[in-house]
């Protein structure tokens, strides 16, 4: 399904030769990819998500261990916030660009925005799970600090959690809560993608979404922010 020629030329990209490569081509053969599940290899299919689950607090943990002993002067709350945002879904998708994985990544959503989006991200954490199943977390860490370290220092602004800062000014504004609606849940059930409605203030409905309700509402806040600071 991935020939060898692609994984090797991936290999280099990622600077990590894998000794398994079994490994490597079940992090980036998403479920997706099967028409007919009945008809293939259900182990191939869940490795995906078994990889991702590791592959989700290997990352957790290799940022934390990073940040940490990078940023001696942060509190915890600091350092929860830059962790926050190393591994959202949305910063995922980005690493996933730098990496070019959609070039070798088997899925058949590429003409999804929105599941495309979450699929790349979720891969990521796939690849990771490989990594440190293959050559253990000391090369999972390296290479993690290899493509996340560009980003470690980003300015706080960006980290902000919109949606304190949006019921804070509608607080202060209009004695009001913003709210939250679930619009829609689509997508199948391990790569779901959530859509909710926001109201805030004058603005009409907000609509954003995201892998998660938390995502899309943190999206949908992010977006009011922006529409009001323009007015």
């Amino acid at each position: 399904m991935i020939s060898d020629k692609e994984i090797n030329k991936f290999e280099k990209n990622i600077g990590y030769i894998f000794k398994n490569k079994k490994l490597i081509i079940n992090s980036l053969v998403h479920p997706s990819s099967f028409i007919d599940i009945k008809k293939n290899k259900i182990k191939v299919v869940n490795d995906f998500e078994r990889l991702e689950f590791l592959g989700d607090r290997v990352l957790g943990l290799a940022i934390s261990s990073i940040i940490f002993g990078k940023f001696l002067e942060n509190n915890e709350g600091d350092l929860s916030k830059k962790l926050s945002y190393l591994v959202q879904k949305n910063f995922l998708h980005k690493i996933s660009i730098d990496l070019k994985i959609n070039d070798i990544l088997k899925y058949s959503y590429k003409k999804n925005e929105k599941m495309n989006v979450s699929i790349l991200a979720d891969s990521i954490e796939s690849l990771i799970g490989a990594i440190y199943l293959d050559g253990g977390f000391t090369n999972a860490k390296k290479f993690i600090n290899k493509f996340w370290g560009p980003y470690f220092d980003i300015n706080e602004k960006n980290m902000q959690d919109f949606k304190t800062k949006l019921q804070e000014l509608s607080q202060q504004k209009s004695k009001k809560l913003p709210e939250y609606n679930l619009v829609k849940k689509e997508g199948p059930s391990h790569s779901p993608v959530f859509t909710v409605s926001l109201k805030v203030l004058s603005l009409r409905k907000v609509k954003a979404s995201g892998s998660s309700i938390r995502e899309a509402e943190k999206n949908a806040a992010k977006t009011a922010l922006k529409l009001l600071n323009d007015k």
